[in-house]
């Protein structure tokens, strides 16, 4: 079966005849390149015609690609959302977790000025028009050619469409006073790389969660930095979809405030 075919029927099913024919006339209804919106459990959820947005909206929202429920015993109090794209995964762990602390990161511009709207309204959210870096910095930021989701902060083929504001999550960690991180969410492009390979001894023993997609065929070399940096704590591993989600079964997360 067609691999197109497969996922609309597939996103059928999940949402059923009548939402899907409502959001398939909310994308039909506006010109190129316009934004829409559809509602979504009681929300308007922003996108734009013609770009990768609507693919993210079917992973995240309807196929429930961070919809992991291993987490037992504290509950979820901080999220930190990196690589947020326009904060539908922002918006699910809201949702998930209402009285979570949820801080969304989102290099690119375009991306995140609709990330800012599809969060407008969501209390102790906060949108950051950064990259993460393991040092602060200017990046440039590169346009690979996969759609709006898939913008890079290291050495690509692609066009230069910018410049972002490197931070390290030791800034976030202390911007914000965390001391703990229940759920650290992970889709950067191949920058997960040179995140755990420098500056991260500070920060990930603070980590209770990660949900993360490597990117060795953008940038070799992620899948061995990620394992070498978490190689000394207790973990137990799934795969969902195309994330790999890794739960710290150690005692050496910091305890929540």
């Amino acid at each position: 079966m067609n691999k197109r075919i497969f996922s609309t029927l597939r996103f059928i099913s999940r949402v059923g005849i009548i939402k899907s024919l409502l959001i398939g006339f909310a994308i039909t209804g506006v010109a190129d390149e316009a934004e829409f919106e559809v509602k979504w459990k009681g929300r308007r959820v922003h996108m734009r015609k013609g770009t990768s947005d609507f693919k993210v909206f079917k992973q995240v929202m309807a196929f429930g690609q961070y919809n992991y429920n291993g987490l037992s015993g504290k509950p979820v109090k901080t999220v930190i959302d990196l690589g947020a794209n326009i904060g539908l995964s922002a918006v699910f762990f809201k949702t998930k977790y209402p009285d979570a602390q949820v801080i969304a990161l989102e290099p690119e511009k375009h991306n995140y000025d609709l990330m800012v709207k599809n969060l407008a309204g969501y209390n102790n959210v906060h949108s950051l028009n950064n990259a993460i870096w393991y040092e602060d910095k200017d990046l440039s930021l590169y346009d690979g050619g996969r759609g709006e989701y898939a913008f890079r902060v290291v050495e690509a083929t692609g066009n230069d469409v910018g410049t972002t504001a490197g931070i390290t999550v030791n800034d976030i960690v202390e911007k914000y006073q965390l001391s703990s991180i229940d759920i650290l969410k992970i889709d950067i492009e191949g920058a997960e790389k040179e995140l755990f390979s420098y500056n991260y001894k500070n920060w990930l023993p603070k980590v209770r969660c990660i949900m993360i997609e490597l990117h060795d065929g953008d940038h070799p070399g992620c899948t061995s930095a990620f394992f070498r940096a978490i190689a000394d704590r207790d973990f137990t591993m799934f795969c969902q979809g195309e994330n790999i989600i890794i739960n710290f079964d150690d005692n050496n997360q910091s305890t929540v405030a």
